[in-house]
């Protein structure tokens, strides 16, 4: 279901002592859980589950640290410039921003279209799209909507994602996203500096975590599969999972690069829409081909 590797080190700093310990698959009745996931050599983790959290156990340090995840905190976000009709019955170009919480089983979308104000400005929900001005998101069927975890995890994905997507939205309305070359010609101004210094920015930052939740042997899976596809626009970077999952099936690379298939479809699944541009930008620039890629 999850990664529980990784949750467990993204929350390290979480980690609680578990003293009295003997065997970590043993411990159902005194957390008043179901174990659901034993440890083993290749996933040295117990996973315990309640009815509104997760408790993962572990050694850490030499000594046994439990981690409790309350599943209402376990949601992922994703923000799209959506251009193309999927059924929404909502008036084209719209923005969306899709939350998802596998361990509580709940999804629910925001969307609201965009348009161009007289100076060129694009808006959305009656606000200008700029990272400081937020829609007032509503997410009313969402047990966890007004959590501060995923409040802020809402304010986070607009701050780090918007800057991006202007630059894509004010060509698509200016009609530049098919041009004969495939490239839309950037402008020499002020604003569009100071928009690429940010994408230029976000990218690095993600780029940096990035490399600490992919491993040496995925990421060159991954780069393998991009040497071979190319990304027509900025918005149809989205769903590189699937790209890297019709290549596992068809070319079984992840025998060839001994690693975990499922685990790494999960992990891509799991990427913002600002991490998968930072994915694919910094792996397709490594094998030196980064005109494949918006």
């Amino acid at each position: 279901m999850y990664d529980w590797t990784a949750l467990w080190d993204e929350h390290a700093a979480e980690q609680g002592p578990l003293a009295g310990v003997h065997d970590v698959n043993s411990l159902a009745e005194r957390l008043a859980a179901k174990l659901i996931e034993p440890a083993d050599a290749d996933v040295p983790l117990a996973v315990y589950e309640t009815a509104a959290s997760y408790i993962l156990v572990g050694v850490e340090g030499g000594q046994v640290q439990q981690l409790a995840l309350a599943k209402r905190d376990l949601f992922d976000l994703t923000l799209r410039f959506v251009t193309e009709d999927e059924g929404q019955e909502l008036a084209l170009p719209y923005l969306e921003i899709i939350a998802d919480n596998l361990a509580t089983g709940e999804s629910e979308a925001w969307r609201a279209t965009v348009t161009l104000d007289e100076q060129g400005r694009p808006w959305a929900a009656r606000r200008m799209l700029a990272e400081q001005l937020m829609p007032a998101f509503e997410f009313d069927t969402l047990s966890f909507t007004d959590a501060g975890s995923f409040r802020e995890a809402l304010r986070s994905l607009w701050i780090d994602t918007v800057p991006q997507l202007v630059p894509h939205i004010v060509g698509w309305f200016g009609g530049e996203r098919e041009q004969e070359d495939g490239v839309a010609p950037i402008h020499d101004d002020a604003r569009t500096r100071e928009m690429l210094e940010r994408y230029a920015e976000i990218v690095r930052h993600e780029q940096a975590a990035l490399g600490r939740r992919f491993g040496d042997a995925e990421l060159r899976l991954i780069a393998e599969v991009l040497h071979s596809i190319r990304f027509d626009s900025a918005a149809s970077c989205r769903g590189l999972w699937l790209a890297v999952e019709a290549h596992l099936i068809d070319e079984e690379l992840d025998r060839k690069w001994k690693i975990d298939g499922d685990a790494l479809l999960e992990k891509l699944k799991g990427l913002s829409y600002a991490q998968e541009v930072a994915l694919i930008e910094g792996l397709t620039a490594s094998a030196g081909h980064e005109g494949d890629a918006e």
